[in-house]
């Protein structure tokens, strides 16, 4: 063989392998540009070190029991951030983040802007509600995949029990660049802390809510693209998401919601650790018009999460017993995640 024809096939040989990396490179990256991902977390009392005059903060000072000081803010941000870096199925970071248990709009601007969810470019949507402990709940969006079209908050505060005041519902529009039009809501209902009979009709109530605004949304389009996610304090087989919000994964009308997270209860996974016992309050449900979908972005049932990965859980070595690995147990401080596990799902 002649010393030209070997470096000709030397050469060939170069570019058929140049070309299959770049062909590879391009298809992962069209896959990637297909897929977006859809994330829930509880971040556990995600509170500024700021007194705010106008909200019930003082838990959450540095000169409180809690010592809630800079250090441990910023120790909160990162790890936020680390969980929501690790709540998609591949490489990059979640499209729609939906957050519980923030004190402002303030906080999740520094979550960006402090962490490695800079390298998107996120919009920043929170509620302002009249809840009695301070906190609310917030939207991060992906500007290069949605454009905001309108915001709003539902409240969720049943004004015939009493004097008690909870977090509103956040109620986003976004439009895609697919051009899918997407009604957003996020949600943390009351809590079981009066027991769960008690409390119940307050978690209806907010469930009600949100339900009678799906109804207006459906009889406009039956098919809108409806994400309703949220901590909401109930079970997937609860009243307040089975029977008043209409979701579970039989869906019987075609208005009914999908709930992914009741198959994964079945399979004795959870988000909450209680009373030695792990729950599912933490869902993310969406409307029909994405089962199945002949355009815009689909969902396959399969493709719903729990982030349950080592270092978000605390390991008990003596009794081989999992929790979530939370910041605070009352007043001592465990310098961890949150007292929930995070969800998510992909639409492609």
């Amino acid at each position: 063989m002649s010393q030209t024809i070997f470096n000709y096939i030397c050469y060939m040989r170069k570019l058929i392998i140049s070309i299959l990396l770049l062909l590879s490179i391009t298809t992962s990256f069209a896959q990637s540009k297909n897929q977006i991902t859809v994330a829930l977390y509880n971040c556990e009392n995600f509170f500024d070190t700021k007194d705010d005059p106008n909200k019930k903060d003082d838990e959450f000072l540095p000169e409180s029991p809690m010592k809630w000081d800079e250090t441990r803010f910023m120790n909160k941000l990162t790890k936020i951030a680390q969980v929501l870096d690790s709540t998609v199925a591949g490489p990059g970071l979640p499209n729609l983040v939906g957050l519980v248990e923030v004190e402002n709009k303030e906080v999740l601007e520094e979550l960006i802007t402090k962490s490695q969810l800079k390298e998107k470019s996120y919009g920043v949507l929170c509620t302002d509600s009249p809840d009695e402990r301070s906190i609310d709940v917030g939207l991060l969006y992906d500007k290069s995949v949605f454009t905001l079209i309108d915001f709003k908050e539902l409240n969720a505060t049943n004004p015939s029990l009493g004097d008690y005041k909870t977090r509103n519902v956040l109620f986003a529009t976004l439009k895609a660049t697919n051009g899918d039009m997407i009604y957003v809501f996020v949600n943390h209902w009351p809590s079981r802390r009066e027991g769960e009979k008690e409390s119940e009709p307050r978690r209806i109530f907010a469930a009600e809510q949100v339900r009678n605004k799906i109804n207006e949304l459906q009889k406009k389009d039956p098919k809108a693209k409806v994400i309703v996610m949220g901590d909401f304090n109930d079970h997937p087989d609860n009243n307040s998401i089975l029977n008043t919000l209409k979701a579970s994964d039989k869906p019987k009308a075609k208005t009914d919601l999908y709930n992914a997270y009741q198959t994964l209860d079945a399979a004795k996974q959870g988000t909450h650790y209680y009373d030695k016992e792990w729950r599912v309050l933490d869902q993310i449900i969406v409307s029909q018009g994405f089962i199945g979908a002949k355009k815009g972005y689909k969902f396959n049932p399969k493709n719903a999460f729990i982030l349950k990965k080592d270092f978000v859980l605390f390991k008990n070595n003596k009794t081989g017993e999992e929790k979530p690995n939370r910041t605070y147990s009352g007043e001592k401080y465990y310098n961890g995640y949150s007292d929930h596990l995070s969800v998510y799902i992909t639409l492609e």
